[in-house]
């Protein structure tokens, strides 16, 4: 999804309710390279609308030389609605997609159709 992303020039900011220790963990253990924001108040994730307050905690611990988080259910508690903005270049929301199941993310093929109808289809490069 990478490529496409920077075809259209698109910047990614993720904002998780994690911890910042977590956060880091997160992204060094799947090599992210763009922005994760660590809210574990859900000051922003509240002011965006995007709380879910009955999502499903899991306790979680970060074992392993990697310290991956593992964890399993323990209480309901406030946390995020898994949620993909597109928002142009004047930062208004141009695309949303939210899905009720945390493990769930957008489908590449929606995000693509999304970019492509909000930015315009790619030019195909004869080159």
């Amino acid at each position: 999804m990478k490529p496409l992303l920077t075809q259209y020039g698109v910047t990614v900011i993720a904002v998780s309710k994690d911890a910042p220790e977590l956060v880091r963990a997160h992204r060094e253990r799947d090599g992210l390279t763009f922005p994760l924001l660590s809210d574990p108040e859900l000051a922003l994730i509240t002011r965006m609308g995007l709380l879910h307050e009955a999502g499903l905690e899991f306790k979680t611990f970060l074992v392993g030389p990697t310290r991956f988080p593992l964890g399993w259910p323990t209480r309901y508690k406030r946390m995020a609605i898994p949620t993909t903005l597109i928002l142009d270049e004047q930062h208004t929301v141009r695309w949303i997609d939210q899905a009720d199941d945390y493990r769930l993310r957008g489908d590449v093929a929606r995000i693509e159709g999304a970019l492509a109808e909000v930015f315009g289809e790619l030019k195909e490069s004869s080159g």
